[in-house]
C-alpha cells in the first residue's frame, strides 16, 4: 500500500511540474513569430494587427512535446525568456529586445498578461 502511495505522489509531483512550465496553445490573432535573432535583438512579425506597443512586455515561447502514456505527442509552448517592444518596424514586424532567457528564429511571442 505504502508503495502505490509513493508512485502516484511521484506521478502527481511530476505531472504538477510539467504543467507549471506549459505556456498554453499558439494564439494566431495574439502570438507573433521571431523571424530574426541578432544577439539579443528580436524582429518579430504578425498576421494580424494591431502590434503590441513599444514598451510592451513579451513573453518567448519554445515548441514542446508531451507524450502521454501510450498516446500521441501533443505541440505545447513552454515559456523560453521575455523581451520587450523597443520599436515597430513596418506594419505587421515590430523590435524587441530579450531581457531574459534565450530566443530562436521560429520561437513564438506573445504580450504577457
Amino acid at each position: 500500500m505504502k508503495s502505490h502511495t509513493a508512485y502516484l505522489g511521484t506521478a502527481l509531483l511530476f505531472t504538477g511540474l510539467t504543467i507549471g512550465t506549459i505556456a498554453h496553445a499558439n494564439n494566431t490573432y495574439a502570438d507573433g513569430w521571431i523571424g530574426h535573432v541578432n544577439g539579443r535583438q528580436l524582429d518579430i512579425c504578425y498576421r494580424v494587427t494591431p502590434l503590441p506597443a513599444v514598451g510592451t512586455r513579451l513573453q518567448v515561447m519554445r515548441v514542446a512535446y508531451v507524450i502521454p502514456s501510450k498516446g500521441v505527442p501533443i505541440e505545447h509552448f513552454a515559456a523560453s525568456g521575455q523581451a520587450t517592444v523597443t520599436s515597430i518596424t513596418d506594419a505587421h514586424c515590430v523590435r524587441a529586445e530579450l531581457i531574459q532567457g534565450t530566443a530562436q528564429w521560429a520561437d513564438h511571442a506573445r504580450p504577457m498578461p
